[in-house]
């Protein structure tokens, strides 16, 4: 990774990337949209499916962001600090405005898994899985819906035989 990093070989220099046929492409909300079109998990004929996809995908993405400045902060007081206000304001805050923007049913929308479950599924799961020092695991507790919607997902036949295939 280094390597190709310092050599420019990535688009925009950082990580995810994908390779297809030889050419280099980046930015994770472009990659997730581009893996639902192939594997039938992004709306196809349904323009405003396909939009409410799209908010999700972004919303994650803004959501993983916020996360940046607390990993890059060397001072462990200030870092401390910065997840402390995440945890107690921020996430709270943005938790409630996705649970306002889930769909009626088991998914996020429409009626069948899409890509957005999926990046709102691991999007919960770093968060709320105890790797992020001074973020609270129990983020969910608070926001049933969003939690119901969160084990749904993690406790799907596909998803588990996918995870213990990728993570034992």
């Amino acid at each position: 990774f280094i390597e190709k990093k310092a050599a420019g070989v990535f688009p925009y220099g950082q990580l995810p990337v994908l390779e297809v046929d030889g050419k280099m492409f980046a930015q994770s909300v472009a990659i997730a949209k581009f893996c639902g079109k192939l594997s039938g998990l992004y709306p196809k004929n349904d323009d405003l499916a396909a939009l409410r996809v799209d908010e999700f995908l972004d919303a994650a993405a803004q959501m993983t962001s916020l996360v940046n400045p607390s990993m890059r902060e060397k001072d462990p007081e200030k870092r401390a600090a910065l997840r402390e206000e995440l945890g107690k304001e921020t996430f709270p805050r943005w938790l409630g405005l996705l649970e306002k923007r889930m769909g009626e049913g088991d998914y996020l929308v429409g009626d069948s898994l899409t890509v957005a479950d999926l990046a709102i599924w691991r999007l919960l799961g770093w968060l709320c899985g105890g790797v992020l020092d001074g973020i609270p695991s129990d983020l969910l507790t608070s926001h049933s819906r969003l939690e119901a919607h969160f084990k749904f997902i993690d406790g799907r036949e596909d998803i588990r035989a996918w995870m213990e295939k990728h993570y034992g």
